[in-house]
């Protein structure tokens, strides 16, 4: 009972961290939106904010040798909690902080085609849209609802911890229509909206 505790302390611990650092972006992004051009900027941001609590290296302890009956020792791996495009069979995760319990490092016989196996664990998965991309702004509230709600769809497969984080530079949804998309996730995945204090008007109110 005490190990679990312990293990129930660190990840609400890691969930708490990954909340600060959300706030963090979620607060520059609704004063100065323009600081971040596109989601690729967002994306990089909230990677370097997390990788100040989660970068420390370590030791990737279970290991798979397969198409062998007779393994080879596997090297020391070493990695970190962090990871981005985490490829999952439901589709790429944008940022990771893994629980290295769940996760297995696998080579063929001849030590190459290197993966990691993603078990179930305490981790917690992060998915960013922005209605900025690197091409251009997504001005369809449609279009916009609809790329939102795919990932939330992709989140729902996991039990584990997960965020949504939705960076809206033109105000194209009202709180209603957050809210029914809140309602069609399920309770492990946290939706964070946040909006930019620009909206679509840049004029200064000083005369």
């Amino acid at each position: 009972m005490l190990a679990l505790n312990q293990i129930n302390m660190k990840n609400n611990n890691s969930i708490k961290l990954v909340r600060e650092c959300i706030s963090k972006i979620s607060d520059c992004f609704y004063r100065n939106a323009y600081t971040y051009f596109c989601e690729s900027d967002l994306q990089s941001y909230l990677f370097a904010l997390l990788l100040e609590k989660f970068g420390e290296e370590k030791e990737l302890k279970r290991t798979f040798v397969w198409g062998t009956d007779k393994p080879k020792k596997v090297k020391k791996i070493i990695t970190q909690r962090l990871h981005s495009e985490l490829l999952l069979p439901e589709g790429r995760i944008d940022l990771a902080i893994l629980d290295l319990e769940g996760a297995e490092f696998a080579v063929n016989s001849k030590g190459r085609n290197p993966g990691i196996r993603i078990e179930e664990g305490n981790h917690i998965y992060i998915e960013i849209k922005a209605s900025r991309t690197s091409r251009s702004s997504i001005t369809s509230k449609s279009r916009w609802n609809k790329l939102i709600l795919s990932d939330i769809e992709k989140l729902n497969c996991y039990k584990n911890k997960c965020f949504m984080v939705c960076f809206d530079y033109e105000h194209l949804l009202d709180e209603n229509e957050i809210n029914l998309i809140q309602n069609k996730a399920n309770k492990n995945i946290e939706l964070n909206y946040i909006k930019s204090c620009y909206k679509d008007n840049y004029f200064t109110n000083k005369v």
